[in-house]
């Protein structure tokens, strides 16, 4: 096992190393080895924590957070969906802020990692997936996986009715493709489900292929919670799906 040094030793040593004095003068200082003050180092690193924030904790915490007990680790804690999370980072853009997602995760998970540990979790993420901690790095996107598609906030008054020659708002649905941006787009009469199905099918024919995703915006207009719409929705969907053999996913969750 571990040999397990006392408070003072542990802030010692971080304080000494983070000072950049050497291992050899620590060694001598505190009588302590090599590995455990790599060991100290590690484990003040994954915290995430300043030397700080230690000062201003109970002395028998700072020692079980460098030397954990069994029943500490986390071994139940559901971890954190970052492939979502890294997606939500990036739709927040430069407004990214990652303490937002982690109230949204210890709402669901009130015994989930605290804060200081999901940022560590999540940059060990960014550098095992991408290679950088960097949270800037885009989302990976794959040409011809996903069709994102939309129906456009405004609606312009374009349509002339012939009959009566008044101008008659109009819809505007689209689609864009995650890699290459291509858009398709198309004006409708209204949000309805024909209508919706009719504009992915066009998209679909436009683009000469199917992408392996098709992600759906924003269906309100589809569907009523609940109701008949949203099984009518559904089996359209699902239909969809097999004639095309592709998923339909569900839209990434609203910027905040």
């Amino acid at each position: 096992g571990t040999i397990m040094h006392d408070y003072n030793t542990i802030l010692g040593v971080i304080e000494l190393r983070l000072s950049k004095v050497s291992y050899d003068a620590v060694q001598k200082r505190y009588r302590i080895g090599r590995s455990g003050i790599a060991l100290i180092m590690n484990r003040y690193k994954d915290s995430g924590l300043s030397l700080d924030d230690l000062r201003q904790m109970p002395t028998s915490k700072v020692v079980d957070l460098i030397y954990p007990k069994e029943n500490l680790r986390h071994k139940d804690i559901p971890l954190p969906d970052f492939e979502k999370i890294h997606e939500q980072m990036i739709q927040m853009g430069k407004h990214a802020d990652l303490s937002f997602l982690w109230i949204d995760y210890k709402k669901e998970h009130p015994n989930g990692y605290q804060l200081a540990q999901f940022y560590k979790l999540y940059r060990d993420f960014l550098v095992d997936t991408y290679g950088t901690s960097k949270t800037s790095m885009p989302v990976e996107r794959i040409p011809g996986e996903k069709m994102y598609i939309d129906w456009i906030g405004d609606q312009p008054e374009l349509l002339l009715d012939t009959t009566t020659g008044e101008l008659r708002k109009v819809h505007i649905f689209t689609t864009t493709l995650g890699f290459s941006s291509l858009v398709y787009a198309e004006i409708f009469p209204d949000e309805k489900l024909p209508h919706f199905i009719t504009g992915t099918v066009h998209a679909l024919s436009y683009y000469g292929a199917v992408p392996k995703y098709l992600v759906p915006d924003n269906l309100r207009t589809a569907v009523t919670r609940h109701s008949k719409d949203e099984l009518v929705l559904q089996s359209a969907f699902s239909d969809l799906e097999t004639f095309y053999d592709t998923i339909i996913l569900p839209p990434p969750p609203r910027k905040p």
